[in-house]
């Protein structure tokens, strides 16, 4: 066997899963997900060299991100309004997989690390909404910290994050803490689709 055969043979033993024939658009919308996530890494890395986590200043630093960073409107765009297509994704997503049934066994750790995700990327665009400190994001941590008081023991909870709260540490939580998370996620549910592939629908 030649040396291009030998290339080809071990291509073709690499290769993953051939994709089912009944995949179609709607399959596609992990894949849409998993792009709307490098495109957030990209654009925040950006707004990460003119953001300031301070209550005084968070608001002025993206102003002057978006007025006067040359294309510094464009990033600080893309990163807002694909966290809120990166949502409806993920969401619609998990919706599919549920109807197709594609929880089942067995494939049922992939569809729980799916889940985890899911709340992963609520959380990311939750704390992404305080960044700012502007009255939207004021309101926001307030209805959400009343929301959390309704929890069964709720009131211990709310007054342990409220305790603690700093922009700082929301900031740090947004950037490091739940990205780091997801990504250890990430890499458990892609090992887990290779590992059982694409699911038939029943």
């Amino acid at each position: 066997m030649g040396v291009a055969e030998r290339i080809k043979e071990q291509v073709r033993l690499k290769k993953g899963k051939p994709i089912p024939a009944h995949v179609n658009f709607f399959y596609c919308f992990g894949g849409f997900s998993l792009f709307l996530i490098l495109l957030q890494l990209v654009s925040g890395v950006f707004v990460l060299f003119f953001y300031t986590p301070e209550p005084d200043k968070a608001l002025q630093s993206i102003a002057h991100l978006s007025n006067e960073v040359p294309l510094g409107w464009l990033f600080r765009n893309m990163h807002r309004w694909a966290s809120t297509f990166l949502l409806a994704t993920v969401l619609s997503h998990m919706f599919i997989v549920f109807y197709f049934k594609a929880y089942q066994n067995p494939r049922q750790f992939t569809w729980l690390s799916g889940v985890f995700q899911l709340l992963m990327v609520f959380c990311l665009v939750i704390s992404g909404i305080i960044l700012p400190w502007d009255w939207r994001s004021y309101w926001s941590f307030a209805i959400w910290m009343d929301y959390v008081r309704t929890w069964a023991g709720g009131e211990a909870i709310q007054n342990i994050l409220l305790d603690n709260f700093t922009l700082n540490l929301a900031y740090f939580v947004h950037i490091l803490a739940i990205p780091a998370i997801l990504a250890i996620s990430l890499v458990f549910h892609f090992k887990m689709v290779k590992k059982y592939g694409i699911s038939q629908p029943l």
